[in-house]
């Protein structure tokens, strides 16, 4: 098996740090024209010139990439679904390892992420903190005394920063405590989500935990606060996955290693049917059931199998040829 990469990486899938800024002196994306969109493009590239971070970097112009490239980059969360539809000229960089991702004309003028596998708030951060100085020495961001870095929606205004984790939650899923979740984040300043963040479903039991509160903090301490309320919720998950061990044994072995049977010998598995049965097995493996599984390599081959990703490097790109592709993905991925 391969080593763990990340903290606590058998519950938390990855972590991201996103800062928000603006330029100041310029319209904000909605009210820019044309040539100042283009002109601050110019700007946040040229930003990179002396830095050795340039050559790993790759700019992708939404304006040039196709529809399918677009939704394989919404598909990784290295884009949102808002970027792809900007008005204005806008654009995405993002780094070879696919650890930086700065979108630039969406909702705001610079959205600045970094992406670790498992739980890893404070080294994102760091990164994160790198990047914008670095901005910083080309750009003046825009910066109110009172109220912090201003954003184009106020709930971002003030540190501008948000930490998400990306968690599988299959025990808690499967013991209908959903509700007291979403209950126990909002009175931590915490919210969740589904799989792609705001407005989207909870698919394979995959949530965004993220902070609420940007405004009247540090960005210390919110890193902080979000580091122990994701450790809460690893542990949370760990506790109900033994309970579920203990009470429902029979049900709970069943169900793992029959959808470990499935992925193992299925022609065909839909991305719909990939997502609850990945998330089946991880829970079997979590619980001790499944032996000698790499739940990160699971789960990596699951996303790397999602239909747009599948699609473009596939000549023929229908349904049935990605299903089967993909339940040769997963299977490749148990070996």
């Amino acid at each position: 098996m391969n080593k763990p990469v990340g903290n606590e990486n058998d519950i938390a899938v990855t972590t991201r740090i996103r800062l928000a800024r603006n330029v100041k002196g310029l319209p904000y994306p909605k009210r820019m024209g044309e040539a100042a969109a283009e002109k601050l493009i110019e700007d946040v590239w040229a930003a990179f010139d002396n830095s050795p971070l340039k050559s790993e970097l790759k700019i992708y112009d939404m304006n040039k990439i196709s529809d399918l490239e677009k939704k394989a980059l919404v598909e990784k969360h290295l884009i949102s679904a808002e970027l792809c539809v900007s008005k204005v000229p806008s654009v995405a960089i993002i780094s070879k390892d696919e650890k930086i991702s700065i979108m630039v004309n969406e909702e705001d003028h610079i959205r600045i992420q970094v992406f670790e596998q498992g739980l890893e708030a404070e080294s994102a951060y760091d990164m994160a903190k790198k990047i914008e100085t670095l901005l910083s020495e080309k750009l003046r961001f825009d910066y109110d005394s009172e109220f912090g870095y201003l954003t184009s929606c106020p709930t971002n205004a003030g540190t501008g920063l948000r930490a998400s984790v990306m968690l599988h939650l299959p025990a808690i899923s499967a013991a209908h405590r959903i509700n007291p979740l979403l209950k126990w984040a909002a009175n931590l300043g915490m919210t969740v989500r589904g799989l792609y963040g705001e407005g989207s479903k909870a698919s394979g039991a995959l949530f965004q935990l993220s902070n609420q509160i940007t405004l009247g903090t540090s960005e210390k301490d919110i890193i902080s606060r979000f580091t122990a309320a994701s450790c809460s919720l690893v542990s949370e998950e760990r506790r109900i996955c033994a309970e579920l061990f203990e009470n429902n044994y029979c049900e709970l072995t069943d169900k793992s290693l029959r959808s470990l049977g499935i992925i193992k010998n299925a022609y065909m598995i839909s991305s719909s049917e990939a997502l609850s049965l990945v998330s089946n097995v991880c829970m079997g493996a979590n619980a001790g059931i499944i032996k000698n599984i790499d739940t990160p390599k699971l789960r990596s081959a699951l996303f790397s199998s999602m239909p747009a990703l599948m699609s473009l490097t596939m000549d023929d790109k229908g349904d049935k040829a990605r299903d089967i592709k993909r339940a040769q993905i997963l299977q490749e991925a148990l070996k």
